[in-house]
């Protein structure tokens, strides 16, 4: 149960990560306030600087690390369960992950030049 849970959290911050992609440049043009929030922003960057050098370097997430340790390498037990990790964990040559997550970390540093979030100074 704690495995599907961490699991949970793993997707929700995948999902986080990956929408931030998508929707900082479309709320940035709609003026949508949330996109020029600073610490959002920051911490998106953060989180895929952190993703990206973990992949380059060869490091498993931790999150998959501490689900893997508590479900003692079993299989997930719930259909949910099996299909979250079905969208999380694909399948691919380790390269495809670096060049996945690098090209997001420079569509992320892009937004942050091209879109950039407010700060104090800018407000």
């Amino acid at each position: 149960m704690l495995a599907d849970l961490i699991m949970l959290l793993h997707l929700a911050l995948a999902g986080c990560i990956a929408a931030g992609l998508v929707f900082i440049p479309i709320g940035y043009k709609l003026e949508w306030d949330w996109t020029k929030n600073w610490k959002l922003r920051l911490i998106h960057i953060i989180f895929i600087g952190l993703i990206t050098v973990e992949t380059i370097i060869g490091l498993t997430c931790p999150l998959t690390i501490l689900e893997y340790s508590f479900r003692e390498v079993n299989p997930p037990e719930s259909i949910v369960s099996y299909w979250i990790g079905k969208v999380l964990y694909w399948n691919l040559p380790h390269q495809i992950f670096i060049a996945i997550y690098s090209f997001s970390l420079a569509w992320v540093l892009f937004l942050w030049i091209s879109c950039p979030p407010k700060t104090k100074t800018n407000q």
